[in-house]
């Protein structure tokens, strides 16, 4: 007997209803997942860019001033033409160890320029300027962004730009500590965007991603420059300023992914307050979940057709147990559940983990070390925190170029797994900065490890373009006391590892080792 075909479409209505209702939920539930974990996933990114270009300009200031105060401790009050003359060969070779050096020179007490590389305004009067006000005052000044005033028409007479310059000058000393003159330094702002072009690689997902980089008075300093005389009208909402990342409503109208990064006063050093965001629009941010939602929606209403055909199928064969539909039903919505379970899981691994050398990222490591924490407290344990990083990888990159330095960060990443056992922590943070939590191991076993990773680093020979060479690192080591901040234990073992380049890299140094350090601090 044939079965009605009121009976049919009833079915077919039911199933259809019901395979609809599903796939919205499912397709609301994967949407809703997926928005959260590309908002992680883009923010940390763009927060990782900002973290690393903002270290990057914090080294390469410091860098500077550490040049500047070494060649001012070689400077003597000039009594004779033949210590002039050294004098001026100093300037010239300290000119030329850094193309982005636009003047050196050297004053007197009253502002007069002695002298100074090419011999650029040597005589000219430059008692006025902050960085010679700032210098006679302090032990060292490091001015904010600024215009060339005397120098434009004299390095830049037909530029289509007009330079800025970022100033540097320390206090020249007698032996007795009385001043007799100002070392200053002008550096062409044009190296930061060398900085920014390094720093896009990790945006190449992220093709209408913009670097701003911004001082205290929200004057744009590189970036889109608004129209109020280079002001940024804007002010960072709490979230992107305490996560690091956050979607921010601009002046434009326009809604960005903005990752956030600031620089930070070290010990012996305080530079300009600089802020960099790294925006990213949220329509481009978020249009891998606009595709998903449609490939969502055309896949749920073929699994409403699926559904409409089962029902229009089973009320012909009426009679057979409901326990076979049932069966099926379940292995399906099983099906979908278990593809929803993978999407998660490749989602939160592409959250969690640098995809160059498969360690932890910074936003993983800093979760797991605070848990590690709570565990060590209870048991009593040590732990110390190691920061890790690479020697002169810059040259390496622009000597080799940067697959073979992808391929030394690689390296140092599986070192870095094979060494630590499954208890610790092993993470990449930065560019070339890695960093290692060691549960249960005081400063001196970290020391041991740290060392040996250096040694195993040392002695793997890398070749290319028929060459073979080596890479080196430099590390500090710190005790993480209970109840301290994990962030401020990474500033310490930082302020370590910048002791142990200034000590010639290739080179470990624990907290241990220099009592003069102040760990409460």
């Amino acid at each position: 007997m044939l079965v009605p075909v009121n009976l049919k479409l009833r079915w077919f209505g039911i199933y259809a209803g019901f395979g609809l209702l599903l796939s919205v939920i499912i397709t609301t539930i994967l949407t809703q997942a997926a928005t959260r974990q590309i908002e992680q996933q883009v923010g940390s990114s763009l927060a990782h860019v900002a973290e690393q270009m903002t270290h990057q300009l914090e080294q390469g200031m410091f860098e500077r001033l550490r040049d500047m105060q070494t060649a001012a401790e070689l400077i003597e009050v000039p009594e004779n033409a033949r210590q002039e003359q050294r004098l001026e060969r100093l300037i010239q070779a300290l000119y030329s160890s850094y193309e982005n050096y636009a003047w050196l020179g050297i004053t007197s007490a009253e502002g007069e320029v002695l002298m100074s590389s090419n011999n650029v305004l040597e005589g000219a009067d430059v008692s006025a300027r902050p960085w010679f006000q700032g210098a006679m005052q302090q032990p060292y000044y490091i001015g904010d962004v600024h215009g060339a005033l005397l120098l434009e028409s004299i390095l830049n007479p037909d530029g289509d730009e007009p330079l800025r310059f970022v100033d540097v000058a320390v206090p020249l000393k007698r032996p007795d500590g009385s001043i007799w003159g100002v070392f200053g330094s002008h550096l062409d702002w044009e190296w930061v965007r060398e900085l920014e072009r390094v720093a896009r690689r990790g945006l190449l997902d992220l093709p209408n991603a913009e670097i701003i980089i911004v001082n205290s008075e929200k004057q744009v300093l590189l970036g889109p420059t608004p129209p109020n005389n280079g002001q940024l009208q804007l002010q960072l909402s709490d979230q992107v300023i305490e996560r690091g990342y956050g979607v921010q409503p601009w002046p434009d109208g326009d809604d960005y992914m903005v990752g956030f990064s600031r620089t930070r006063e070290r010990q012996n050093y305080h530079g300009p307050e600089w802020q960099v965001w790294v925006r990213e629009p949220v329509a481009e941010a978020f249009r891998p979940v606009r595709e998903l939602r449609w490939q969502a929606a055309w896949i749920g209403l073929l699994v409403a057709l699926c559904f409409a055909g089962i029902g229009w199928v089973s009320a012909g064969r009426i009679a057979r147990p409901f326990a076979d539909l049932s069966a099926q039903l379940e292995e399906e919505v099983a099906e979908r559940t278990e593809e929803l379970r993978q999407t998660n899981e490749k989602l939160q691994r592409l959250a969690t983990t640098d995809p160059l050398t498969g360690l932890l990222n910074r936003r993983a490591l800093i979760k797991q070390a605070r848990q590690l924490r709570k565990r060590a407290d209870r048991h009593g344990q040590d732990i110390t925190v190691v920061m890790i990083d690479l020697d002169n990888f810059k040259k390496v990159n622009d000597s080799y170029g940067h697959g073979v330095g992808d391929k030394v960060l690689k390296k140092l990443g599986a070192l870095a797994k094979r060494l630590v056992r499954d208890v610790d922590i092993a993470a990449r943070t930065g560019g070339e900065e890695f960093t290692l939590v060691l549960d249960g191991s005081n400063e001196k076993n970290a020391k041991a490890v740290t060392e040996r990773l250096a040694e195993q680093l040392r002695e793997t020979t890398f070749s290319a373009d028929d060459e073979n060479f080596n890479v080196t690192l430099s590390a500090g080591v710190a005790s993480w006391p209970a109840n301290e901040e994990f962030e401020k234990v990474m500033d310490q073992a930082d302020e370590l590892l910048y002791r142990a380049k200034e000590k010639g890299r290739d080179c470990v140094v624990a907290a241990f080792e220099t009592p003069s350090s102040n760990k409460e601090d």
